[in-house]
C-alpha cells in the first residue's frame, strides 16, 4: 500500500516562522514534520511513498532523495502550478492501483495504521 503525502502548499500563514522551507520541513524536536510521517508509516510496514510537492518542493526532494536513508522508497510529483488540496491525485492515479493512505505533510500524528 502506498502512502501519498501532500506537501505542496505555500505555507503563507507560517511564513513568519520560516519562509525559506515548506511547512512539511519545519523542524519539530530536530526533525522535519514530514519525517515523523515516514517513521509512522514505516512502523506499520508501509515503505512506498509518493510526495506531492509544489512550492519549494526541491527542499523536500533534496533532503529525502529516494528515501533510501530511511529504508523506504519515495517518488515525487511536483505541481508546476497549484492544483489545490489533493488536486494532483488525478495526475498520479495510474500509480494508485490499490487502496492508499493520504497524509497532509504538515501534520504530526500518532495513529494506528493497521
Amino acid at each position: 500500500m502506498k502512502v501519498v503525502i501532500i506537501a505542496g502548499g505555500k505555507g503563507t500563514r507560517i511564513a513568519s516562522v520560516n519562509s525559506e522551507i515548506p511547512k512539511a520541513m519545519i523542524p519539530v524536536n530536530g526533525k522535519p514534520v514530514i519525517e515523523y510521517q515516514i517513521e509512522l508509516a514505516k512502523r506499520y510496514g508501509f515503505t512506498d511513498f509518493i510526495f506531492m510537492t509544489g512550492h519549494l518542493g526541491e527542499v523536500i526532494s533534496d533532503y529525502f532523495g529516494d528515501g533510501n536513508k530511511w529504508g523506504v522508497h519515495i517518488d515525487y510529483f511536483k505541481e508546476e502550478e497549484s492544483l489545490g488540496t489533493a488536486g494532483a491525485i488525478p495526475a498520479i492515479s495510474s500509480l494508485l492501483t490499490e487502496d492508499f493512505f493520504m497524509f497532509y505533510g504538515d501534520t504530526i500524528m500518532d495513529v494506528a495504521l493497521d
